[in-house]
């Protein structure tokens, strides 16, 4: 009786720690700004990138996600955007079942442009800004 109770407890709080995660998923709202929090610069190789053509952020986000580094997930360097540490974007649309996010670019060389975006990396370099935290 007590290794069944013991499993129960284990089983009840595994309910509640999956709740908790779920409750902080991030939602991406039209209309929405956000913010490149992540270390970048638009001059070096590894800088955080938006995409110009939305089958590039989807082949990217598909080989990320299998490992599947095929010629189908290269990328020209002239179809993308370096982005820079604070530069903002605002979400126009979401794409390819929310995998890919349509923005535009609010700050920068190619300012009021629509690029792409993997949502992956939007939860992961960038914060909201924070006017909308506040409402």
């Amino acid at each position: 009786v007590l290794i069944i109770m013991k499993k129960l407890l284990i089983f009840i709080a595994l309910i509640n720690i999956s709740d908790i995660s779920a409750s902080k998923e991030i939602v991406f709202k039209k209309g929405d700004q956000w913010v490149l929090e992540a270390r970048s610069n638009r001059l070096s190789s590894d800088s955080k990138v938006l995409y110009h053509i939305p089958s590039d952020a989807y082949h990217t986000y598909y080989a990320r996600e299998f490992g599947d580094w095929d010629i189908f997930s290269m990328v020209d360097s002239r179809d993308i955007e370096r982005l820079s540490k604070g530069d903002v974007i605002q979400i126009l649309e979401s794409e390819y079942n929310s995998k890919i996010y349509k923005v535009k670019l609010l700050s920068g060389f190619n300012k009021n442009k629509n690029f792409y975006v993997i949502a992956e990396d939007l939860k992961n370099y960038y914060k909201p800004i924070q006017e909308q935290i506040n409402e």
